[in-house]
């Protein structure tokens, strides 16, 4: 068996990750078992670039000791080189990282993922207040032990506060779906970044599935910086706070600070407050920066590179001067002739397509938008009952129509984790809608879930119920406010 310093005996590999290995190994000075982490270096670097690496190693030790006394970090024992590179000492953990606990178990419930989310975010905060950015927050780095502690762990890629930057050809700061849109667009960040990551970690936890996905890291990528993340459908009270975790511009983004009450209320079982606005001047200055990105060639290319565009046939539309032809469906002709569809120019704002006096007929008693965006808003109720709208603007039809088949898709996993799911594909209006609806024990006794989304020409609405009606009559009363709205604007 391999010995490391003299001192400490690999036994066994426990993971591997971008940065390297980590294995069992005891300490045979103290006589304790230990992880050491090595770290793989490349074999097509040159000096320069190894001993880049190596720093690296020791920046992420100088930042791990920094924070040793967390009891939701893990505790890194040691640094010693051997063979030329530097290996990690750090304690051994008997439990599980929260992928392993998605894989086999499923999502889990809104409550326990927003406990989880404390307790890493309370870590990042300590982490924060000492100048230490971890960059690499995702399911595989936070473990949850066998007696229930919460560590987050690998501070592989962390960036010290004020030391020089390091750069990496060809090594990717982080995993793709869980880096914050302003480190891929390669804008100077902050511990916001970090808030995004939680945010989408948490979502995965909950939703038992990645917010942004795609089939390569490109498009992976690709979908964080263009696309809303998908419409959460098992968060239940911990959609609003994902929301606002996962925000793309880091200025309208939450702070710590709300994230923290907002994940103790839901872990208590109550329902968050409401999200704050935003200066004037911060949004402008966002909505420039996404509208730079979304028109530069470089989006373009990541957009096809990924195969984002998403589409719906669709019959007729917003009258609007920008026209796209298409064959009209439904059609008994073998040669249908094409029809002009009009097309919405801008995103919709998406609190404006149902009124708080039409989601208090579906939810009975008092109601309060917890979640304001342009494109979701969310009403509840007193009794935890929720209505949520989100509206998706697409350049075409065709990248509409795509977006809807991938949510048919996912309306269909449904079925596969709860067998009991019923579900619906409809033409109600002449465009095709797709829903699906069951009971919902896991957000509590007596609830239900239910959801549909369709297409109005290149703007795809995806409406979400939770709460004691069942059935599909919530979802379908909410989207014919919507799309009455949707009309009025044209």
């Amino acid at each position: 068996m391999t010995v490391i310093a003299n001192r400490y005996r690999l036994l066994s590999p426990l993971g591997q990750g971008g940065m390297g290995t980590v294995w069992r190994a005891v300490d045979e000075l103290l006589r304790q078992e230990v992880a050491v982490k090595e770290v793989r270096l490349p074999p097509e670097l040159d000096q320069a670039a190894r001993a880049e690496l190596t720093e690296r190693t020791l920046r992420e030790a100088r930042a791990a000791a920094r924070l040793r006394s967390h009891p939701s970090i893990v505790t890194v024992l040691d640094v010693v080189m051997d063979g030329g590179r530097p290996w990690i000492v750090m304690e051994l953990i008997n439990g599980r990282s929260l992928d392993q606990i998605v894989r086999q178990d499923g999502p889990t419930s809104p409550s326990r993922t927003a406990w989880v989310g404390q307790h890493v975010l309370d870590a990042l905060t300590a982490a924060h207040s000492m100048g230490v950015l971890h960059r690499d927050v995702k399911p595989g780095n936070v473990l949850i032990t066998q007696d229930g502690r919460v560590l987050l762990t690998d501070f592989g890629i962390a960036t010290l506060a004020g030391d020089v930057a390091l750069t990496q050809t060809g090594l990717l700061n982080g995993s793709p779906g869980y880096i914050a849109p302003e480190r891929l667009r390669g804008e100077a960040d902050g511990p916001s970044a970090d808030l995004w990551s939680l945010g989408a970690t948490l979502y995965t936890v909950v939703e038992g599935s990645p917010a942004f996905s795609g089939m390569n890291a490109a498009a992976v990528m690709a979908a964080v910086l263009l696309h809303e993340p998908a419409p959460a459908r098992l968060a239940g009270p911990l959609a609003p706070v994902l929301a606002a975790l996962l925000e793309k511009d880091p200025g309208r983004r939450c702070t710590a600070e709300q994230a923290a009450v907002w994940l103790r209320d839901v872990a208590r079982g109550d329902v968050p407050e409401s999200v704050p606005t935003v200066p004037r001047g911060r949004a402008r200055a966002a909505k420039k920066r996404r509208a730079a990105l979304v028109g530069g060639s470089a989006a373009a290319a990541l957009c096809v590179a990924a195969g984002l565009v998403i589409w719906v046939n669709i019959r007729g539309g917003p009258h609007d001067p920008v026209k796209e032809t298409l064959p009209s469906t439904g059609s008994t002709s073998s040669s249908p002739s094409p029809i002009a569809v009009k097309l919405f120019r801008a995103q919709p704002k998406t609190c404006q397509l149902l009124s708080n006096a039409q989601a208090l007929k579906l939810l009975n008693g008092t109601v309060k938008r917890p979640l304001r965006s342009t494109m979701r808003c969310q009403w509840s109720s007193p009794n935890n009952a929720s209505i949520m709208v989100t509206t998706y603007r697409v350049p075409t039809v065709k990248s509409c129509k795509l977006n809807f088949d991938g949510a048919v898709t996912q309306m269909g996993d449904e079925k596969e984790r709860y067998p009991k799911t019923r579900l619906r594909s409809a033409r109600p209006a002449g465009y095709p809608t797709y829903a699906y609806t069951r009971n919902a024990p896991e957000i509590g006794a007596g609830f239900h879930r239910s959801a549909t989304t369709f297409c109005l020409t290149n703007v795809q609405v995806t409406v979400d119920y939770w709460g004691p009606r069942a059935g599909y009559f919530p979802v379908d009363r909410a989207a014919a406010y919507v799309v009455e709205a949707l009309k009025a604007k044209r």
